[in-house]
């Protein structure tokens, strides 16, 4: 019995680093297909971007009323809080923080590079942002007091002392404000609305379908001989009224500026980052990201080898 029960612990320790390994063998070739793309995909500029896979380097703009970030109510282009309660450990055992609410805002916001704006949707994007704020309170309330006394203060450190005979909160938000420096990878588009890219024939079309909605007025202004019906003249008459009307309004939309947008990459596998650290130090981040796991997958997988080909298998 005594036997059986050690067999089944070495084999649920063997599996267990087997999955350890193809963990770190699977983030090893996500962080080195990143590094790649990072450092071999050319920078864009928003005016001449072609359409797809795209770099893009700017700052963020603010063109309308800023949000509000939830914690701290400072305005600001994007927000991401995590609220957290330190959960005490059994007898020796240390405590930890476990997250009690967080949210991330999916509202787009702009990047400007000098030749123009694109708007981006942040939505499932691995984002980092330059401005990280974090303190400590007694209740779920993230007062102002002691947001305002920075980390290491003495009232930060009378807070975090007092708030141990308590419940204790940490509150953890990261901000994308005005201004900000943005490196982004991801689909770019032109035009989303589509009216930039509609034919004169489609324009039409969606012309006349507006205006059988209303088959009387039509009859009143090109029913000629007052038979009820559009005869095929009458209606090549409708459809020369339509096709001057798309034209105009083709016109109208050349004249528009461009409106551009970059998201979440459909399919593929590849990538969608936003960041506020410039290209060089993104790379080497992602370069020693993929050695770390590149090394953790070497340790596990001799010890996963050796598990299974000596205790489990041997």
């Amino acid at each position: 019995m005594s036997l059986l029960g050690d067999s089944l612990e070495i084999f649920i320790w063997a599996s267990i680093i087997t999955a350890g390994a193809l963990f770190c063998l699977f983030k090893t070739r996500n962080a080195f297909k990143k590094l790649r793309l990072v450092e071999d995909m050319p920078t864009s500029l928003i005016r001449s971007a072609s359409q797809g896979f795209t770099e893009l380097v700017g700052v963020g703009k603010l063109l309308a009323e800023p949000l509000v970030s939830p914690l701290t109510s400072l305005p600001c282009l994007w927000w991401r809080y995590n609220i957290e309660r330190y959960k005490k450990g059994h007898r020796s055992q240390a405590g930890s923080w476990v997250s009690v609410k967080r949210q991330t805002s999916e509202m787009p916001f702009n990047i400007d590079d000098g030749t123009g704006l694109c708007q981006i949707f942040p939505a499932g994007a691995e984002l980092s942002s330059r401005h990280k704020h974090r303190w400590y309170g007694r209740s779920l309330n993230p007062n102002q007091k002691s947001f305002n006394n920075p980390p290491g203060s003495k009232v930060d450190l009378i807070s975090r002392a007092l708030s141990g005979f308590g419940r204790r909160y940490r509150f953890t938000e990261h901000l994308i404000l005005d201004g900000d420096p943005l490196y982004v990878l991801g689909h770019f588009e032109t035009d989303t609305t589509g009216h930039r890219t509609l034919s004169v024939d489609k324009v039409m079309g969606n012309i006349l379908s507006h205006w059988k909605q209303d088959f009387g007025a039509l009859l009143e202004q090109y029913d000629t001989n007052g038979d009820g019906e559009l005869c095929l003249k009458e209606w090549r008459q409708v459809r020369a009224a339509a096709e001057k009307s798309a034209l105009k309004q083709q016109a109208k939309y050349s004249t528009l500026p461009a409106e551009h947008s970059i998201r979440e990459p459909e399919g593929r596998g590849l990538p969608f980052i936003i960041s506020h650290t410039e290209q060089i130090k993104l790379s080497r981040s992602f370069g020693i990201q993929s050695v770390a796991y590149a090394l953790g997958f070497l340790g596990l997988g001799s010890a996963s080898v050796w598990l299974w080909s000596t205790k489990v298998l041997g």
